[in-house]
Parts: structure tokens; sequence; C-alpha cells
């Protein structure tokens, strides 16, 4: 991924398994489906084997498949194989009901290939070979994919394949290895190569990965570099889950609104409903006077604190402390106006949301009220100016937004001269930095 100015634009050179998912989800958004990525995995991983044997031709290839997307690669690679004239057998470790989307697709294809490939169903531990002749084995068990200690069939499975002396080729991670953190998860296949994709999973970095990757082979599958550079569903997908059946009120989160005033009514209202809709459980809103009537009057899903007063005054942030103790993140400055003891009541809330070690989200009059306090920035704050509240805040001109490139450029700068906050320059392209990495978002994007 290309550096602008020494900033990562996109993801780092090292990726967790959480942002492969996210690539693979936005490639989708982007034209470049799944199955064509997984084609492109699946072939990488043949060219592999086949150029370390010296060809397929004749050469005996064992391939061991779980379920999930890793299988898929797998499967793929052993039909390439095949046409390349290989004799290959498919040990499959999950039956053909329970294999989804492209995994399943691609198993269909090599089911029909009742010829040229060997499918051997392993039904529990007594099905797995005690030996596996074969030049080389493909190991397409877990991958990324794999969830808490490896046990049962798939540790026998695993047993098995090391205790092999074929060409040991691991897809994108060695089954039984945490992608992120290299930590063992039982037994681990002990690889001689294994092919990631894209870019290497952190884990495959980690020392004590080591002697369980081997030599590693980074393959380009044709992932578009928009996928990584522009937010996408990938990024939603990831990051907002499904609830639990346990949860409760509060298990996902509490957010304080802190905005408002005689004049501005409704934009806290709107913030704290939009908090909910992301899947935030409970939104408070803090507003002076008549706005805290409008947000109470707005939905029976917010919870407003009435403040004394017309605007936001310094002697509220001792009676907001608690309420940000409670929240796990805070929202400030929309519809506050700009009244001069504002200013000052805004300055002494990120005092104390530092202290607290609080996430704030500083967005409309709340960004003008912190002209001139930028020693207040840090990592935990999030800034949301349009151009002229950026200039502002920072007293730095933008290029126009047609210029996007040019416009992350100075908004790295500011984010780097001023503690790192994350900065989300709005705009038809909306630039998003923290002045090391940066993404962007494009209006009217997948």
């Amino acid at each position: 991924m290309p550096e602008v100015d020494g900033l990562v634009l996109g993801f780092p050179e090292a990726i967790t398994s959480a942002e492969m998912r996210i690539i693979d989800r936005n490639s989708a958004a982007w034209g470049v489906t799944s199955l064509q990525l997984m084609e492109a995995a699946g072939r990488s991983v043949a060219e592999e084997v086949a150029r370390r044997l010296g060809g397929a031709q004749g050469r005996r290839v064992a391939v061991f498949a779980g379920a999930g997307g890793n299988a898929g690669d797998g499967i793929t690679a052993a039909r390439y194989l095949a046409s390349w004239g290989a004799r290959v057998t498919i040990y499959m470790l999950s039956r053909p009901e329970e294999l989804r989307g492209d995994t399943l697709h691609q198993f269909r294809a090599v089911e029909a290939m009742d010829l040229s490939v060997e499918l051997r169903q392993v039904r529990d531990e007594a099905d797995v070979p005690e030996r596996v002749e074969a030049d080389a084995i493909v190991d397409a068990l877990l991958g990324i994919g794999v969830r808490g200690r490896v046990r049962a069939v798939y540790a026998r499975a695993i047993e098995a394949i090391n205790r092999s002396d074929a060409l040991r080729v691991a897809v994108d991670v060695p089954s039984g290895l945490d992608p992120d953190t290299g930590e063992p998860l039982g037994p681990v296949v002990r690889a001689h190569v294994t092919v990631t994709f894209h870019k290497p999973k952190r884990g495959l970095l980690a020392e004590r990965a080591r002697e369980y990757v081997g030599e590693l082979v980074v393959a380009n599958i044709g992932v578009p570099p928009e996928a990584e550079i522009y937010v996408g569903p990938g990024d939603v997908e990831v990051r907002v889950r499904p609830r639990p059946w346990t949860a409760h009120k509060g298990s996902s989160g509490r957010v304080l609104v802190v905005g408002g005033s005689d004049t501005f009514t409704g934009a806290p209202a709107l913030a704290a409903m939009a908090a909910l809709r992301v899947g935030a459980d409970l939104a408070v809103v803090a507003a002076p006077g008549r706005a805290a009537d409008i947000v109470a009057s707005h939905s029976p899903e917010l919870i407003a604190i009435k403040l004394p007063g017309d605007v936001l005054e310094p002697d509220h942030v001792e009676a907001l402390r608690p309420h940000l103790e409670r929240a796990d993140a805070v929202a400030l400055g929309m519809g506050l106006g700009l009244a001069r003891e504002t200013r000052e009541a805004v300055h002494r809330l990120l005092e104390l949301a530092r202290r607290e070690g609080k996430r704030v989200v500083v967005d409309a009059d709340g960004l003008k009220h912190l002209a001139g306090r930028l020693d207040l920035l840090g990592p935990n704050v999030v800034l949301t100016p349009h151009a002229g509240e950026f200039k502002i805040l920072f007293g730095a001109e933008l290029p126009g937004p047609e210029r996007p490139m040019e416009r992350l450029r100075v908004a790295a700068e500011q984010a780097r001269r001023h503690g790192n906050p994350v900065v989300l320059l709005k705009g038809p392209v909306d630039v998003i930095t923290d002045g090391r990495r940066a993404r962007l978002n494009k209006t009217g994007a997948p």
C-alpha cells in the first residue's frame, strides 16, 4: 500500500484477521467477488506447490480441508493441481451439507472430478490416516478462521500432517496458529512453506511462529487498492456486530452527548439517535434548558439531563462528572452555540474526559471552542470538521475538495503536530487520519 509523506494509506503491511475480513468484504463492494479472490488464492497455492515439486505431472498431493473459506482455497488448489496432472486426494473434515457459499461452489467442482480427484470423508479421528503418503500436503484446515483451542479430529489431522515427510504447504496461516498473535492454540501444522494472501497476517511474523510458518510467501490475489483506501461495508460489518442473546442493557455501550443551547435544539437529539442506530445501548443527552425539553420529547429512547440556563456553562461540568464517568464515549459540541462561558465549559469537559480516559468526538461548535486550545487534543479525541471549521480550528488553508490527496496531507500534518487526534475531514471525499495512518470515504461509494 502506498505511503503519502510517511503516512500509511489503508492498512499496515502486516494486518489482523479482522482487517483481512474487511478487505475481502470491501473488495466485493468494489466489484471483485469473494469467489474471484478464492480462485486467485487457490491458484497461487497450487502454483507454489507445483514449482517446489518441479511440476505437478504425476505427483501425489494430499489436501486437508476444513469447512470455511480456508478449505475453499485448498479445494481450489486441488482442482488446479489435478488439472496439471497431479494425483490429488482431498481429506474432507466437514460434510458437504456443512459447506457454504464459495467453498461449497468449489467443492461441487472437485466432487464431479471423480477420475482425477479422490475424496475421502473424515468423520472422526479413526478416519485420519496414520501416515500420509504424498509428495506434498496442503493444509487448508483452519486458516484465520481458527476459534479457541484445536481439538478432536482437527488436532489428529494436524499431527498426521506433521508426521509426513512430504512438502507441507499451509494455506494463509498454519492450522492451529493464532493469526493475530502467533500463539499456538494446541497442535500446529509445521509448514515448510506458508502461502498467505494479500499481506502477511501479524501472527506469522511473531518470533514464536517461525517454527510453524517456515518460508513465508505473500501471494497477490488481485485485491483492488480501493478496498483498503476507502471505508466500505466491510468496516461496518466487522465492527458493528449482532448482539449476542446474552446481551443486556449497557453491555453494548453508553454514550454521553453534550450539546444544544436555547437557539439550537435538534442537533444533540440527532447525534444521540445515531449512536443508538449504530449499536449503543444507552444514549444520554445533557443539554441546557429548552434543548433538553426538545430532546426529551423527541424520543422515549433518549435519556435527557436538563442543565439550568440557556447555554452550557463551566458550573455544569461538575454535575456532568458522574455521567461522563459511566459513559464509554462522549460526543461534544453539536448546537452548543458560541457563548464565552460555553468555551470554558468545553475546555473543562475535555480536561475531565482526558483524566478519565474517555474517547471524545468533537463536532460543530465544539470545534470552534477548541481553537487556541490545541493542547487539549490527543489520541483520545476525534475531530469532525468541514473545511471552514478546519481553518478555524487549525488556522490552515485546505486545497479544494477535488484534490483529496492534498487535503489528506494537510490534515495529517495538523494531526501530527497536535497530539495525533483522529481528524475526520468532511467533504465529497472524506479524509480520516491520525497523522500516521489514513483512510478515505467517498460519497456514493459502494
